[in-house]
């Protein structure tokens, strides 16, 4: 006899068990893919420890672990869509983040000397990114641009905190997308329109 709604228990399944969760997390963690992802980061942060400190081969104590953890930390991060990277337009993203730090530097710099300058406020932004990496580096590149700061991320849209919310700052975001869309080598002139 069964109630109706109710499964009768030869109908209903059995709960998973604790050895089928755990070999499911472990089968997902160590896909190929994010294996090469955690090998991959290990590697950058290795080169980038040995290029902050290649004249203190003692630091390798600290810098080998802590750059062999960072990598295998990767693993437990949530998965996002693989996307192919544009290498010039990789080298190009890094001179806009280079130029654009220091510019930014030297803009707000100036404006703490003439206040005068300073009109901050909160603008709207709505991105053509997808979701995922090219979003997040979007919002994080944005603190890199003169006198602003990503406030709130909410779907495809932005606040960001800007000294000057003008057509300016508009300009430079549009810029700082498009410079992202070619990275990731999405049709950037879709993204114009």
């Amino acid at each position: 006899m069964t109630i109706e709604g109710i499964p009768s228990n030869d109908q209903q399944q059995a709960a998973p068990t604790t050895a089928t969760l755990h070999k499911e997390v472990s089968n997902s963690l160590l896909s190929s893919a994010r294996l090469k992802s955690a090998l991959a980061t290990g590697m950058v942060l290795i080169l980038l420890w040995a290029g902050f400190h290649w004249d203190d081969p003692v630091s390798w104590i600290v810098g080998l672990p802590t750059a062999l953890i960072g990598g295998a930390l990767t693993l437990f991060l949530p998965a996002s869509a693989a996307f192919r990277l544009s290498p010039l337009n990789g080298l190009r993203f890094a001179k806009f983040v280079i130029f654009g730090t220091l510019r930014g530097a030297v803009d707000v710099s100036w404006r703490s000397l003439s206040p005068k300058t300073l009109q901050p406020g909160n603008m709207q932004w709505r991105t053509a990114l997808p979701a995922g990496r090219p979003r997040q580096l979007f919002a994080l590149t944005i603190t890199l641009l003169p006198g602003t700061l990503t406030a709130r991320i909410k779907d495809d849209m932005l606040e960001i905190h800007a000294l000057d919310p003008s057509d300016a700052t508009r300009a430079e975001l549009a810029e700082l997308e498009v410079c992202i869309a070619k990275l990731y080598r999405f049709d950037h002139k879709e993204m114009a329109q």
